[in-house]
């Protein structure tokens, strides 16, 4: 194989992983974090790139030199990218949003497919051309497209690991853009250096080439101020003081005035030296002068910036704060207050870097008060701290009358159906394992205990007085207003009927979808009726519409026997929709789980490639030899099949023992995934070119992604976060059931 061609075709893949991740991790932080973004984000790169292919299919086979189209989308990539990097940090500017305004469904889908269309689109064209510069070269039709298959996902599993820890862990974005982009023209100009005749053309060409590759060469230069430039427009009005990626978290310190506000993938999550007073103080004493002596306290995340110096004015004997991310703990030391410096220099307090729930299950203490103080379960980040199984892992570091607190938004003046499903999911969820006391407001503190408890103004004015704790909120007239019974009443009849709600757990992440909905009522009400529509989907109802699906298409073929044709095709996009299905169902459940996907996402995408990369590499060697091709295509549609049914029973017991020690299983199933996928597309490509000939590649390739596109859209609005992730698995299993059946009927 010309070494040339290899080159590009290897870099194809290469560029695609990397400007997906890259993208992604940008969009996550201007979007607030949520992951269930990523679906949207990857149904439009897909539906775009498969677009991209099959308008380019027809082209490529009669170009007169696929060399040239093939260099000027590298080339088109190439410039792009950094200006997409670019716009996705502005885009709330474009939007005419304020820094903190959220960004609804509607405006996320849109702003991704504009920004991404021109990307997409080179990525998806390349694959057509690049089958044709193969063919070329003598390699027969039938094989190229399994061999440009193969080469893409050998650049993807070389991606995953560089960009992880080099790329990502050393530069910046645009210097990643501008690198990226001087190795598409490098490769461009050896792809054309024997193949334009015009000597004018070939010679612009290379000069333009030669010119941003120098540009790229000198990246410290042009990167930087790039990098500069877009963060301020990012944080326009604030004085951005740091702006790092750790291996879990995009972090941004910014100031204003004498007010410095730390950002965790765009969300705030302390502000120093003036915190929210009424928020910190109300959390911290109501949950204290809960306890009749409280002396070991645990704070689990948001701990500095006022908590922590709240809980000191307490005579406690240690603060245990477990914080993931030691990089948070270190800009508030590099960038220091009188506030967090009075808080993390105290001997009592104890910082322990590590996963919260990873330390609740290696701690041997026994704690009087735990403090959860996160923002709402917005993403699978962190509604893994709001789930039945955290709960369970709580209760079992409590001390007999312990006390465990944490807030959800509330309202004191309407609570409507999204705010009322989400406080109903977590109440129906933490009634399971706790008593509770409930102090609504706008933010609804939810109090519990292994015991029933009493809490009431007297309670908390004599514990005050008795600790002596000085505050300026906590006035008698206050304490009243706020635990005046009359609140706790209304609070109750506007949740009345909350236990018909979906509990919240690891892999049914309830909470999510209500928390994303009652964003979306925030920032874009018209949406709520499509989010009410969701809210009903039920795995009963879902079941019945597919298999009705499945006769329907049963009939068609029945009447018009020329449309079994059409099932190898159906086969494939099937596969294409189950392939990226378990892409994202292993990285939510990863995230679910272990909390941390933002480092590992190049990794578990790298292992289903490496997968996809085997298998087609082994169908290809073996198509010469397959007798009965239906048959063994069957076969694969049946494994398959299998997958989807076992990988549900894996995942529950990986949630039984959360234990980041079993990880690895996750990777393994990625690859597995991939290994499927990968045998079946070479396979079906064969079959087809007995009956449509040279144009079936193109096809097929398209097939694959539009399946994966309507995944990215269904599996990560619909269905993970309204019926859960095993019900999920099994409804794949029923669709791949479907499509073997049809391939049964396939006649020649």
């Amino acid at each position: 194989m010309n070494k040339k061609i290899l080159f590009a075709l290897i870099l194809m893949g290469f560029t695609s992983l990397v400007v997906q991740t890259l993208l992604i991790r940008e969009f996550l932080i201007s979007f607030y974090g949520n992951e269930l973004t990523i679906g949207l984000i990857l149904a439009n790169w897909i539906i775009l790139e498969a677009l991209g292919s099959s308008l380019s299919n027809r082209r490529s086979l009669s170009s007169k030199n696929p060399y040239l189209v093939y260099a000027l989308l590298q080339t088109g990539i190439a410039l792009y990218l950094p200006l997409s990097i670019f716009f996705i940090r502005t885009i709330k500017n474009i939007w005419g949003l304020t820094l903190g305004e959220g960004i609804a469904i509607l405006p996320i889908f849109l702003s991704s497919f504009l920004i991404l269309a021109p990307l997409s689109f080179f990525d998806g064209a390349q694959f057509p051309f690049g089958c044709r510069m193969l063919s070329d070269t003598r390699v027969k039709p039938l094989e190229s497209a399994g061999k440009v298959y193969i080469l893409e996902a050998m650049g993807f599993i070389l991606a995953g690991p560089l960009f992880t820890y080099l790329l990502i862990a050393k530069l910046n974005a645009f210097s990643i853009a501008f690198c990226l982009g001087a190795l598409n023209l490098f490769c461009a100009i050896l792809l054309l250096k024997d193949k334009l005749n015009n000597l004018l053309t070939k010679s612009l060409f290379i000069i333009i080439n030669i010119l941003f590759i120098l540009a790229a060469i000198t990246f410290f230069g042009p990167a930087a101020k790039l990098q500069k430039m877009s963060i301020n427009k990012q944080w326009r009005n604030q004085e951005v003081l740091s702006y790092e990626n750790s291996v879990y978290a995009n972090l941004v310190v910014t100031k204003t005035n004498s007010q410095y506000t730390f950002y965790s993938d765009g969300i705030p999550i302390v502000t120093t030296p003036v915190p929210n007073i009424t928020y910190i103080e109300e959390l911290v004493h109501f949950t204290m002068l809960s306890h009749p002596n409280p002396k070991n306290i645990l704070l689990l995340s948001g701990g500095a910036g006022g908590v922590i110096k709240e809980v000191l004015k307490y005579p406690v004997d240690k603060i245990t704060y477990a914080e993931l991310d030691p990089l948070l703990i270190k800009l508030l030391k590099d960038f220091p207050t009188a506030l967090t410096q009075e808080e993390l220099e105290d001997r009592r307090l104890d910082i322990q870097y590590i996963d919260c729930r990873r330390f609740l299950r290696l701690t041997k203490s026994r704690y009087d008060i735990i403090i959860l103080n996160l923002p709402m379960p917005s993403t699978l980040q962190l509604n893994r701290f709001y789930t039945q199984e955290f709960f369970g892992n709580i209760k079992s570091v409590l001390t007999p009358n312990g006390i465990f607190s944490f807030s959800l938004p509330g309202s004191l003046s309407y609570i409507n159906q999204p705010l009322r499903d989400l406080n109903g999911s977590i109440l129906n969820t933490l009634e399971d394992i706790f008593y509770i006391n409930i102090i609504p407001g706008d933010s609804n503190l939810y109090l519990a205990s292994k015991s029933a408890f009493k809490i009431s103004p007297e309670i908390f004015l004599r514990r005050l007085q008795g600790n002596n704790i000085q505050s300026r909120l906590l006035t008698r007239p206050h304490l009243e207003y706020r635990l005046n019974p009359n609140w706790l009443e209304w609070f109750n009849d506007s949740l009345s009927g909350y236990k018909q709600t979906r509990k919240n757990l690891d892999l049914l992440p309830t909470a999510t979808f209500y928390s994303i909905s009652y964003w979306n009522t925030i920032f874009s009400s018209g949406l709520q009726g499509f989010f009410g529509t969701l809210a009903k989907l039920n795995f009963k109802i879902l079941l019945f519409v597919l298999l009705l699906f499945g006769l329907g298409l049963f009939i068609l073929m029945g009447i018009f026997p020329k449309l079994k044709r059409a099932s190898i095709g159906f086969a494939v996009g099937t596969t294409g929709f189950v392939g990226l299905s378990f892409d994202l169902i292993l990285i939510y459940a990863y995230q679910s789980l272990y909390g941390f996907v933002f480092h590992h996402l190049a990794l578990l995408i790298t292992a289903f490639m490496a997968g996809l990369t085997l298998g087609g590499w082994l169908m290809t060697k073996k198509l010469t030899k397959i007798k009965n091709d239906l048959s063994y295509f069957l076969k694969i549609e049946l494994m398959i099949v299998g997958f989807c049914l076992m990988v549900g029973p894996i995942l529950l017991c990986l949630n039984r023992f959360s234990s980041v020690e079993f990880s690895f299983v996750f990777f393994f199933l990625s690859c597995v995934s991939g290994y499927l996928v990968g045998s079946e597309f070479p396979l079906a490509n064969k079959i087809y070119q007995n009956k449509i000939g040279a144009k079936a590649a193109g096809i097929l390739y398209a097939l694959d992604l539009a399946g994966a596109w309507l995944a990215a859209l269904i599996i990560s609005i619909a269905l993970i976060p309204v019926i859960g992730i095993i019900k999920t698995c099994l409804l794949l299993a029923v669709l791949k059931i479907i499509s073997s059946i049809l391939v049964g009927f396939y006649k020649d």
